[in-house]
Order: structure tokens, then sequence, then C-alpha cells
């Protein structure tokens, strides 16, 4: 049995989520949200399962283990009869390299755009007292320094112009890609696919889809894999504790995003 430590809206855990229901395999959830700065509802001895204290991270077969990209390279090798790696070495090395681009600055810009938008408001609500004591235990430092300078700037944060060309970049790339093929890495759905896919989400939840309204492949691409029943039970049925806030704010920010975005 897997242990997974998650929580709903986060695409970290999305993804992991997604490719556990793709494979059909039995799981327990334990929750664990920090994003709103509850530092001191972690589990007991956490920060050995993830040392950065955040999620996903999961237990199977006596250990712990982190970090979305490698799980999910983990969970393929561990449970391989339904394989989601493509079958020649040229799209196997074509699907990594799309999933580099997570920790090659897309992840980091995700989060600078989430908290320039909504959920600054979210830590201002629950005071300095508490969101400094979150950052005091915050041990990823990049994540940390930069959501010091998000929270008080949101959309006047130097960080967001450039978090936001590396997100019209990427959609971009992703379609050009998908006008040639099915899926990012070849003819098959792939881990390239689960891993990216959550970004569109999380950009869609910000009430941004119009900025990449003309990616007709892109597009295309999103709504086959919304459609599959996985992605129904590991995304749409977890919701979004937040997204009354996410519509409100992100409707607030649309302009100034969309300027941003065309600049």
């Amino acid at each position: 049995m897997i242990t997974l430590y998650h929580y709903d809206r986060s695409t970290a855990a999305q993804r992991v989520r997604l490719l556990i229901e793709e494979k059909g395999l039995e799981w327990k959830s334990v929750i664990v949200d920090t994003a709103r700065g509850d530092v001191d509802q972690l589990p007991e001895n956490y920060h050995e399962l993830n040392p950065k204290g955040l999620v996903p991270a999961i237990e199977h077969n006596g250990r712990g283990m982190s970090e979305s990209t490698i799980l999910l390279e983990y969970l393929d090798d561990a449970f391989p009869e339904t394989s989601f790696r493509p079958a020649n070495a040229e799209d196997r090395a074509d699907m990594r390299r799309w999933i580099y681009r997570i920790g090659d600055g897309v992840h980091v810009a995700s989060r600078t755009i989430g908290v320039c938008i909504v959920n600054r408001f979210i830590y201002l609500e629950q005071g300095k007292k508490k969101i400094e004591a979150y950052h005091s235990e915050m041990r990823d430092l990049v994540r940390r320094d930069n959501d010091k300078v998000n929270i008080a700037m949101g959309l006047e944060s130097p960080l967001l112009p450039d978090a936001l060309k590396t997100f019209k970049s990427l959609f971009a790339d992703m379609n050009d890609r998908l006008a040639d093929s099915g899926w990012l890495a070849g003819d098959s759905y792939s881990l390239a696919d689960i891993a990216l896919v959550v970004y569109l989400r999380r950009m869609e939840s910000f009430m941004m889809a119009p900025l990449w309204a003309d990616h007709v492949h892109l597009n295309d691409w999103y709504a086959r894999i919304a459609a599959r029943p996985a992605y129904h039970k590991a995304v749409v049925e977890w919701g979004d504790i937040t997204e009354a806030k996410r519509t409100e704010h992100g409707r607030g920010a649309f302009d100034a995003i969309e300027k941003l975005w065309n600049a």
C-alpha cells in the first residue's frame, strides 16, 4: 500500500495522484496542507520523508520518498504493468526533457504567479506572526525569499514578469510540439503529459485561460487529458478549497497579468 502525503490543489501532488489513478493503484491519503502557513500541523518526523517539509511525499515498502518528478519515475518502475514511458530511447529522452523544465524554472514560476495573484491575500489574512513563523520553518530558501517579495508586492513584484514569460514560452513550445504529435513525447500519453498538465489546471484556476486561447493544439491536448477518468479522480474530485479566492482575485488581476503576458 502506498501512503501519499498531499493536499488538494498542490500541482506537485496532483501529478503524483494522476499517475496513481492512471495505474489503478491502492493508496492511503494523508493530508499535509502547509500552504496557508499551518506549519504546526506537519506529521511528526515529516522532514525525514521530505527534507523540505513540502508535499508530496510517499511511503512505500518501508521507505519514504519525495520530489514529485522523481516519484513519477519511481512509481512507473515499481508498478511497471502499465508503463507511462515511451517505448523507444529517443522519445524517453524527449519525455525527460519536458519534465526537466519543471525544475528548470517552471515550478518556481508557478509559485510566483500563484502568490502574486491569490496566495498573498490568504497569507495576509493569517497575520504577520503566523507568516513569519511559517517562513522561519521553511527549508526551501528560494521559496522563502521569493514568497517574502511576492507577498509584499503582489502584482508589482519584480519576479512576476519573468515568471509569466516562463509560462508563455512553455505553453507556446508545448503547442508547437503538439501540432506535430498527439502527445509531448511521441505518440503515447506519458509521464511528460502527466507532469505538465497540472500547470494548465493551475493557470486556468486563476482565470487566465484566455491568455492562450489561440493555442489550439495545447487546448485540445488539455481537453483530452481532462476527459480521462483518472484525471477526474486525481484532480477534479479533490477540488480546491481556495477556489472562490482564486476566481475573485484572478479576475481582478487579469488585466495586469495580460499586459505583462503580452509585453
